[in-house]
């Protein structure tokens, strides 16, 4: 069973990924997006192998940023499914997931996801 954390590292490199396509496909969001990527691709090794440990500058723990950015995501996605209504049923769902994501692994990083949820 995956912890709250690795779910969200899982999460947070998905949304790297997709954030690379985007820049891919939309060339004045590239560097914009790339940059987004990188921090998504960071903050996803960090949480995955320390959730509790913290950026000293930040103040804030690993599961915390993660979270942070889990939540900035969902915005995006469903700022995405506002504007492009055959995608709109995918992103909100999306967003729910990563909110909800973003809940775990902030209050409870070292929790784990049920065998049943985990599937899903």
């Amino acid at each position: 069973m995956p912890t709250h954390s690795e779910l969200a590292a899982r999460l947070l490199r998905d949304a790297a990924h997709f954030f690379r396509s985007v820049g891919e496909q939309n060339e004045p969001l590239k560097e914009q997006m790339t940059e987004n990527a990188k921090v998504f691709d960071q903050v996803s090794a960090l949480v995955e192998t320390d959730p509790t440990g913290s950026i000293p500058e930040d103040q804030a723990t690993h599961s915390e940023l993660a979270s942070r950015l889990l939540r900035d995501a969902a915005h995006f996605f469903r700022s995405v499914g506002e504007q492009n209504e055959p995608l709109k049923e995918q992103m909100t769902e999306n967003a729910k997931v990563f909110d909800q994501v973003a809940t775990l692994v902030e209050t409870e990083p070292t929790g784990s996801v049920p065998e049943d949820q985990a599937q899903s």
